[in-house]
């Protein structure tokens, strides 16, 4: 699996208010510091915004550069084209370990709420209302997501929309995230991150791999759906090859139609989109195939010698497109023939005495 890159959120900065209002924000300095070192020795690269103290970046990349793990580039500084990342002190010692992304506009939100939408987890600590937006793209998106809600401030509002979300993360990694820090809590948080970031990936694989099997399955089912037709097709010149009234005539006005009809089922369904495959084309097959059968029934009662002459043949030019439009809209014929009072008893009831 490879590491995710974390977008750092939040702040701590004492001089501004929070809601709800920040807690210990000395132990959540000496946090961010811990979780930063964590990020480091899993492999994580960093996206920060913000080299001033009173962000939590600062600490994080502290404690990320500090580690010894590091890798080249890994930490990526993003903002407006002005900002300089020598503005954070690892950058002086370290100036191999930033990569500078400068955004071509002053204005912060636009390479804030970009970069969210590019990463693939966020931390969030404390914070204000920025931190608690980032949180809800971090759910919306389906993305890893580490809002630690010990400290308070939006990061605790984002933790406890997450708890109300399935399947956002285990219980185990929740609790971790509220509960008071301690030794190894730096890692429970950095476990949550990449156990949400792993199975992330194992839902989009499984999604890849059920959109390439429906992508073969449509393929197979439109092929199949031109065999069909030419199948049905064939049948036009084939009847004139038989005699009249013969039952390989006969079964030739049957056969045409129904293959029509099987292919136009299978065409519908793949409009739709159902996937039922076998399924649409029994139906398409049993509405087309009665169709016709109705179509002919009616040709004979008006015309009882229709199939002893040559008009037999040309009467297949007309069956084989009822059966196709009838497996095109199986489910209107079906529904139409479960309507249908075949016995027809009012009559009968009206003369009873």
């Amino acid at each position: 699996m490879s590491a995710p890159t974390v977008a750092v959120v939040g702040s701590v900065a004492t001089g501004r208010s929070y809601d709800p209002p920040l807690r210990d924000v000395a132990v959540a300095a000496r946090a961010a510091e811990e979780i930063g070192r964590e990020l480091a020795q899993h492999g994580c690269r960093l996206v920060v915004f913000s080299s001033d103290e009173g962000f939590v970046e600062s600490a994080v990349v502290r404690g990320y550069a500090q580690s010894g793990r590091a890798r080249p580039g890994a930490i990526e500084v993003r903002g407006p084209y002005r900002a300089d990342p020598t503005d954070f002190p690892e950058a002086q010692s370290h100036p191999e370990l930033f990569d500078t992304r400068p955004e071509p506009t002053p204005d912060w939100e636009v390479s804030f709420y970009r970069a969210l939408l590019q990463v693939d987890a966020i931390l969030l600590i404390g914070g204000g209302r920025s931190t608690f937006i980032a949180g809800l793209i971090a759910l919306s998106r389906r993305i890893a997501a580490a809002p630690v809600g010990t400290f308070g401030g939006s990061a605790e509002k984002a933790w406890q929309r997450m708890h109300g979300e399935p399947d956002a993360a285990s219980e185990e990694d929740l609790s971790a995230m509220v509960s008071r820090w301690r030794p190894g809590s730096a890692e429970a948080v950095v476990g949550s991150l990449l156990r949400q970031h792993e199975r992330r990936l194992s839902e989009q694989e499984q999604l890849q791999r059920q959109t390439t099997v429906e992508t073969r399955r449509r393929a197979w089912s439109l092929l199949s759906a031109l065999v069909f037709l030419a199948a049905g097709l064939a049948t036009l010149p084939a009847a004139t090859a038989w005699r009249p009234g013969t039952w390989a005539a006969v079964t030739l006005l049957v056969f045409g139609p129904l293959c029509a009809a099987v292919s136009g089922a299978l065409i519908r369904n793949v409009f739709d989109e159902v996937g039922e495959w076998l399924r649409a084309a029994v139906f398409g097959a049993a509405a087309g195939g009665l169709s016709a059968v109705l179509f002919l029934a009616a040709q004979l009662t008006t015309n009882p010698n229709l199939l002893q002459g040559d008009s037999a043949a040309r009467l297949g030019y007309f069956i084989v497109p009822v059966g196709f439009a009838a497996g095109l809209a199986f489910d209107a014929v079906l529904t139409k023939l479960r309507g249908t009072d075949v016995v027809k008893t009012h009559p009968v009831d009206a003369a009873t005495p």
